[in-house]
């Protein structure tokens, strides 16, 4: 990867239902580009070969019928994987040397002078020298747990996603920019356009191509 050609790449992460998608939102709207590892995630969890695999572990108890045929149920995969931190090793195992595959290939065929990604584990994946600059998207926990029961969260799920993920203090010592979104959807909205009128100014390290990562 050519430091001088790539894009200027910022990495956006934040705890469940931190509003970190909503700031991602506020970004497209506004010009930028933003892709979701968790999108890039699911359709390799849908791939022919990853698919196999879960069944040959799980069985089809974890597949369902949907509109495009028999799949992987997500509800019924996060309940068996999020349960035990051995699956989610086992799970992290098959998606992960695909998913950044994929983002390195995005980096390697964009144009774009700006290219930013959604990765809600990045702390958590090492993947903090892939990037010139890392935003985090922060809310008090209380509030964060209303809004995922808000969401249809139930407790139990709640928990176990919270226990899979580093908290908002040991993240904000790792990444360049924390912003606090308990306030309103307007305010968040603001903070990106501020925050896109800084990127200019905001100088290119060396990065790590995501492929040469390790989990």
């Amino acid at each position: 990867m050519l430091q001088n050609k790539r894009p200027f790449l910022i990495g956006i992460t934040g705890n469940i239902g931190s509003g970190k998608s909503s700031f991602c939102r506020a970004l497209v709207s506004n010009g930028l580009t933003v892709f979701s590892a968790d999108n890039i995630a699911r359709q390799r969890l849908y791939s022919p070969e990853v698919k196999q695999k879960l069944i040959e572990r799980y069985s089809t108890s974890i597949t369902g019928e949907f509109a495009d045929g028999i799949t992987i149920d997500n509800a019924k995969l996060a309940n068996i994987v999020f349960s035990d931190p051995a699956e989610i090793e086992f799970l992290n195992s098959l998606l992960h040397p695909l998913v950044l595959k994929d983002l390195q290939d995005i980096v390697d065929k964009c144009t774009e002078p700006v290219l930013c990604f959604e990765i809600p584990l990045l702390i958590e994946a090492n993947l903090q020298d892939c990037f010139d600059y890392i935003v985090m998207i922060s809310i008090p926990e209380n509030l964060r747990i209303s809004r995922l029961r808000e969401r249809g969260e139930t407790p139990e799920m709640i928990k176990m996603r919270l226990q899979n993920q580093l908290g908002d203090s040991v993240k904000q010592d790792r990444v360049d920019y924390c912003i606090d979104n308990s306030h309103s959807k307007e305010q968040l909205e603001t903070t990106a356009k501020h925050f896109i009128e800084t990127i200019p100014n905001l100088p290119k390290r060396t990065v790590k191509p995501f492929i040469s990562i390790k989990n």
